[in-house]
Formats: structure tokens, sequence, C-alpha cells
């Protein structure tokens, strides 16, 4: 065997070995639980005051806003269906005409 072929032997072998080093994080109480949740919170709350300095920011600016707020209801995902199907049959619809020479 050559040389290069123990090589590629040495690196593939230590591939993925960081993954097995980690730990999973199993909450096994209800403190745990709690400080989970807690850290979870903590998060969402840090990232809200970001978005809200940045809309903050872009208000005294005169920009464009970033975070538009949205009203009305959402899109539930047979309305999202039908759109998507109406778009698709337009277009299909205008590559046959196409094909066919029809305008």
């Amino acid at each position: 065997m050559s040389k290069y072929f123990n090589i590629g032997k040495k690196i593939a072998s230590g591939v993925g070995q960081a993954i097995n080093k980690v730990k999973t994080k199993v909450n096994k109480t209800k403190l745990d639980k709690a400080n989970s949740n807690l850290d979870i919170a903590q998060h969402k709350l840090k990232a809200s005051k970001a978005k809200l300095g940045q809309t903050v920011f872009e208000m005294e600016n005169k920009m464009p806003l970033t975070f538009k707020g949205k009203k009305g209801k959402s899109e539930s995902n047979k309305e999202a269906y039908k759109r998507i199907q109406k778009d698709n049959t337009k277009v299909i619809k205008g590559m046959l005409d196409k094909a066919a020479g029809k305008k």
C-alpha cells in the first residue's frame, strides 16, 4: 500500500470526533427545566430588545423599517396552496400557449 492511503485513513478516523465529545443536556429535575425555560426567555427578551432598538433607530433617522408589523390574519395552508396552484396554472398555460404558437 502507498503512504497516501495511510494518511487518508488517519484523516478519516478523526472526522466526527467533536460530535462524540459533546454531551446532550437533558433536564432531570424541575429546577433544571425552570432554568432552561428562564434561559430561553432571556434570549427571547434580548432579541426583542434588539429588534425594538433597530426600529427606534430607523424611525429617528427616517429610514424604511426593517421589521414591519403584521396586520390582519395570516395565510392558512389551504389559502397558500390555492394561491400557489393559481400561479402555477398561469405559468403552465403560458408555456402551452407559447408552444402552440398562440399569444
